[in-house]
């Protein structure tokens, strides 16, 4: 989480990009992520890495999102 004062400067996101990066170049096959409903930002961050939702269910009151990193 970034803390609100630095929301909007880019990084969550190069963060999340870092992430990535590292879990691929340790052979990870995929990652998952979850977002409350009503936070758009952080949906709107996911989906621009890739994220796609896993369904339209809510799990544990949250959108569960899958990037497959092969």
């Amino acid at each position: 989480m970034i803390d609100e004062n630095h929301q909007g400067n880019g990084y969550g996101k190069a963060a999340m990009k870092m992430l990535i990066d590292l879990m691929r170049q340790n052979g990870c096959k995929r990652l998952m992520i979850g977002h409350r409903p009503d936070n758009l930002i952080a949906g709107s961050l996911y989906e621009s890495l890739g994220f796609q939702k896993t369904s339209e269910e809510i799990i544990d009151g949250e959108i569960v999102r899958l990037l497959r990193l092969y």
